[in-house]
């Protein structure tokens, strides 16, 4: 045995190591006995390993790897010379092992094809554990467990997943169970910022629920939103990043961009800052990959691709809201969910547009009182309600 000979082998590597498929289909002694000095002279391998079994085993989805056709006929010929080669020494062994080798290669293929047919855990997940948003109270919650949740009282925080626990604004509140999914639910009036496992970081607006695993795992990388997040993912070709909404899925490798998915709203919008996503609706719609500056609008089973003003759109990050030609009662819902605030306002609201930049570093009572030199609007504060309406 090489001692380099699997350096920087990665688990899917191993799944495709003519070595590794022969041991796992045989677990002859011999074999084992190779593999245990694999990993005694490189133990920096010995997670890669762990994983490539638990995947043989557990037939996980290969989302991301395929062969071709002519590398599966080089496979096929390698192990047909493979075999002639040692016909008169170990010829049985070796003719099954080659065997073997091609089944579990076309094995791989075919999951890979199969694989968008096969349910999400993430997405059961979700539907096992929703529940109606009426209870959610002030608070930032944080269900780290059925049994287990983390009330934020900050307006603001941010919250991190590290190898060992949860850390809010740099506290450790709870231990990381690896195996787990977390639910984050943002009520209105606050925000916070995520940074994941992998140390992708979301920026999530108010009136948001994210849920994602605890530790990311396999060989890819899901989460779910519903609401608003602004999202700086960690490149890594191994592990494609994937964003699930009610409607649809966004898939990146490493990138920056916001999606808009509020339930509420009945439409979806996907903003590329940099780098590339693709987004797809369902197996029947082409996918639709966008580059930066280009907005995904999905309404009512419609989508529309169009080039937008970057800065427009994720300039809530930074407490700004843009509106260009904006009905006000949308605008009115925004500013509710940013403040935490109910707005009441008039049928007659709908009908007006605005179009222009608001700081929401400014007193709610200060935005609105603004817009009345704008718009034939006046406002009042009653029994804890805004309440718009026309002049």
């Amino acid at each position: 045995m090489r001692k380099n000979k699997y350096q920087g082998y990665r688990a899917i590597d191993f799944l495709k190591d003519e070595d590794f498929l022969r041991w796992n289909f045989f677990k002859e002694e011999n074999d084992n006995t190779y593999w245990k000095n694999v990993m005694e002279m490189s133990p920096e391998l010995t997670p890669s390993i762990e994983k490539a079994i638990l995947l043989y085993n557990t037939q996980v989805r290969l989302n991301d790897y395929s062969l071709a056709p002519e590398v599966i006929e080089s496979h096929y010929t390698i192990f047909y010379q493979h075999v002639q080669q040692h016909r008169k020494r170990r010829s049985l062994y070796i003719w099954f092992s080659a065997v073997a080798s091609l089944l579990l290669l076309f094995a791989i293929t075919l999951i890979y094809q199969h694989s968008k047919e096969q349910p999400s855990e993430l997405l059961e997940f979700v539907k096992a554990t929703s529940f109606s948003k009426d209870t959610i109270s002030k608070d930032i919650q944080l269900l780290v467990s059925s049994e287990e949740i983390i009330r934020i009282e900050e307006k603001e925080p941010t919250i991190s997943y590290h190898s060992d626990s949860i850390r809010v604004t740099g506290k450790s509140v709870a231990d990381l169970n690896a195996s787990g999914y977390s639910r984050l639910i943002i009520p209105k009036g606050k925000r916070t910022r995520l940074t994941l496992s992998d140390g992708s970081t979301l920026h999530v607006n108010s009136g948001t629920e994210v849920i994602y695993p605890n530790r990311f795992t396999g060989n890819r990388r899901e989460i779910y939103v519903n609401g608003e997040a602004f999202l700086e993912v960690t490149p890594d070709a191994d592990q494609p990043f994937m964003v699930k909404t009610r409607d649809i899925e966004i898939r990146v490798l490493g990138t920056k961009f916001n999606v808009q998915a509020y339930e509420e709203d009945h439409d979806i919008q996907v903003v590329l800052v940099s780098g590339a996503v693709q987004v797809i609706t369902d197996k029947d719609t082409p996918k639709t990959k966008l580059i930066p500056s280009q907005m995904y609008h999905y309404k009512e089973g419609q989508a529309s691709v169009t080039t937008v003003d970057i800065e427009k759109h994720i300039s809530w990050i930074h407490g700004i809201l843009y509106a260009e030609d904006e009905r006000l009662d949308v605008l009115m819902t925004k500013l509710s969910r940013y403040y935490g605030e109910e707005i009441m306002y008039d049928e007659n609201v709908v009908n007006q547009r605005c179009s222009g930049k608001i700081d929401l570093k400014n007193d709610l009572r200060e935005v609105l009182n603004g817009l009345t030199f704008s718009f034939p609007i006046e406002t009042e504060y009653e029994n804890g309600i805004f309440k718009v309406r026309t002049k």
